[in-house]
């Protein structure tokens, strides 16, 4: 991995590569800020720039911020909510060298047509992955490595774990393992997290992969999104 750079990036950057960091997860469409006026779209740019107000978004739509992560951007639109955390320490510019730590990337987009497909598809009723990519999420999942259901303190989640290429820094992509979770809360909003690391053993089939302590470990799974509760907001 690269070491800190001198040369300061605009947190935009990082804003773009948390939001579409592996090759086959892209949301930029939910960063394109259409029709909107002044004052809405300086709101957009505090959620970045502004310690505070991002932490107050993220606070908003999650409900708690899991221990040893920090906000990198937490943005309120009129047709989509998104927020970005890490565990790895932020930089001066605003971004983080990702190393051996973890992403998560926050995605509730307002209901339409496309939602009930992207939610069949990560309840594996639905094999397609552009179900997600007609919402603004593109995952790359030809390479699943694991799909499962699970239930915390009565709430409910479907999740498919899926290799990829990540993206660190703007630098050359590594190759990364993501978990898309749906958050299963009422109503016809979309709510999905996605949570990331780079491949443990990039070297071994999909088969030979020790999911142990990784984003699509079961047990690490819940113990992450236990404080969180979206559907609650």
């Amino acid at each position: 991995m690269e070491t800190a750079s001198p040369k300061q990036r605009s947190p935009w950057l990082y804003v773009l590569l948390g939001c579409g960091g592996l090759a086959g997860l892209i949301c930029l469409g939910s960063m394109i800020v259409v029709g909107l006026g002044v004052k809405a779209v300086k709101d957009v740019g505090s959620g970045v720039t502004d310690p505070a107000e991002r932490q107050k978004n993220a606070l908003e739509q999650l409900g708690t911020i899991p221990e040893g992560y920090t906000v990198v951007a937490s943005l309120n639109m009129y047709f989509a909510q998104t927020t970005i955390l890490t565990d790895r320490e932020m930089l001066p510019d605003g971004g983080f060298v990702l190393g051996d730590g973890h992403t998560f990337s926050y995605f509730r987009i307002m209901a339409n047509e496309n939602n009930k497909k992207g939610k069949d598809f990560l309840l594996g009723k639905e094999t397609d992955p552009r179900a997600l990519q007609q919402n603004g999420i593109n995952i790359e999942a030809k390479d699943i490595v694991k799909r499962g259901q699970l239930t915390i303190d009565g709430r409910k989640f479907a999740y498919v774990a899926s290799r990829g290429q990540l993206d660190t820094r703007g630098g050359a992509p590594e190759a990364g393992l993501n978990n898309a979770i749906l958050f299963e809360c009422p109503g016809d909003q979309l709510q999905v997290g996605v949570w990331s690391q780079l491949d443990p053993a990039p070297e071994k089939s999909a088969e030979e992969l020790d999911l142990a302590g990784t984003v699509a470990d079961e047990a690490q799974l819940v113990k992450f999104l236990k404080p969180m509760n979206p559907c609650g907001k």
